[in-house]
């Protein structure tokens, strides 16, 4: 059923970031639904709605099938949400607090209890909500891929999870996500140019090469020929800087 999506106040997340430790057993064991009709804990955003039993369809293992499943299951799940909305650390902080605490602690809390709640339940920085958060990651894995490929999101998302060190260097470099002409031609290279996915440094040191060659380029005025032919251009320049840095480890 399609309802409101509710944030808590800065007072809560406040409150909930001092006291990880007092309450690590509710984190492990518990709920938080005892708080989630007091003041503060429910305040409502006029203009997003979702449905709340995506959170039941998460799937816990951390496997790349199962991130890709739940980055699409995350990002339609919520109407009207916008980037601007998603940096919002309270409402990913009633989140993992309320509807998808069992998903948030069996996927992100390990061996250090206190410290994978604090990394993965709470938000407060753009890198931290986008690349730590047990859900906004989730969203943001579907944003990017929808606005790279809205008709197939899936097939965007096979490549940029394809590895850890793959996302983080899309995501990171700002040139590469949010310039849509190069971060469709980098999944395109990505789909084609098997040697990106060999090495986990490989698509790293791609991606300093063309920033090094090709940063201050102009791609919004180039046709997709144009974007591939120049990101396959710079392969060999990667190939051999790849060589210099890791080919002991390789």
């Amino acid at each position: 059923m399609i309802q409101p999506l509710n944030y808590v106040s800065d007072k809560v997340v406040e409150q909930l970031a001092d006291g990880v430790e007092a309450n690590i057993d509710h984190y492990e064991h518990g709920t938080f639904d005892e708080h989630a009709s007091e003041q503060g804990w429910g305040l409502e955003l006029k203009n997003v709605s979702y449905d709340p039993s995506f959170a039941t369809k998460l799937e816990l293992d951390n496997s790349r099938e199962a991130e890709i499943k739940n980055s699409l299951l995350v990002h339609s799940a919520f109407q009207g949400m916008t980037a601007a909305i998603a940096r919002q650390e309270r409402v990913w902080v009633r989140l993992c607090h309320i509807d998808c605490l069992e998903y948030s602690r069996k996927r992100w809390i390990r061996n250090d209890p206190a410290k994978d709640v604090a990394n993965h339940f709470f938000a407060r920085t753009l890198d931290q909500c986008r690349d730590d958060n047990a859900i906004a990651r989730l969203w943001w894995n579907g944003h990017i891929a929808n606005q790279i490929d809205s008709s197939n999101p899936e097939r965007v998302l096979k490549q940029i999870l394809a590895r850890a060190n793959i996302r983080l260097q899309f995501f990171d470099r700002s040139n590469a996500s949010f310039r849509l002409p190069i971060a469709k031609g980098i999944v395109r290279l990505l789909e084609r140019e098997g040697w990106l996915h060999e090495h986990d440094r490989s698509f790293e040191v791609f991606m300093l090469v063309m920033d090094k060659h090709a940063g201050g380029l102009l791609f919004e005025s180039l046709q997709d020929a144009e974007i591939d032919a120049l990101l396959s251009s710079n392969l060999p320049a990667a190939k051999k800087e790849f060589e210099r840095r890791y080919a002991k480890d390789a």
